[in-house]
């Protein structure tokens, strides 16, 4: 697997990726990190500043680009988008964790939920962090299987702030 940046040739990919999970009533691929809400350059450019600088509320950041296959030297088919918030405040490591990830509809069941939260683990520790906290709705038994299957513990139960859905917390120990 190739995990990147995402550039300004990502553009097609991604509307893609987002019209894949629309197209399953999936309406909220909250790893989006506002894409298409502004012009594409300058949300690149957001992403970018988001991982060398970070900004006031979210620290700094990854938002990954996941691609498979491109054995012959291209790009290969993107398959999931992965989000690694490593400076987050106390508050907001409660409510959302350090780690999101997504694959798309037509990748699931495929292991590949479980190599992109690999490689975000292997990050965050080639970071500093000693652990992470990932979340997900209690209904999202895939989700939590993945977490679980990585070293995951349940630390954590709640109705959710927003969604009034319950949510589910995960620890994963790095060290």
């Amino acid at each position: 697997m190739e995990y990147r940046l995402p550039t300004l040739e990502d553009k097609a990919d991604l509307q893609d990726y987002l019209d894949e999970c629309s197209a399953i009533v999936e309406q909220s691929v909250m790893l989006h990190q506002d894409l298409f809400e502004e012009d594409y350059p300058a949300w690149v450019a957001t992403i970018e500043r988001y991982a060398r600088e970070g900004n006031a509320d979210w620290g700094r950041s990854l938002f990954i680009l996941c691609r498979d296959g491109g054995d012959d030297g291209t790009d290969g088919e993107l398959v999931g988008l992965l989000c690694i918030r490593y400076e987050l405040t106390p508050e907001l490591e409660a409510i959302y964790g350090h780690i999101g990830y997504s694959v798309r509809p037509s990748k699931r069941k495929r292991g590949y939920a479980t190599r992109m939260l690999q490689h975000a683990l292997d990050v965050c520790r080639g970071l500093g962090l000693e652990s992470v906290t990932l979340g997900c709705y209690k209904a999202n038994v895939a989700s939590a299987a993945v977490m679980k299957k990585c070293g995951g513990t349940l630390v954590a139960e709640n109705e959710n702030y927003t969604e009034g859905q319950i949510s589910q917390y995960y620890e994963i120990r790095l060290v």
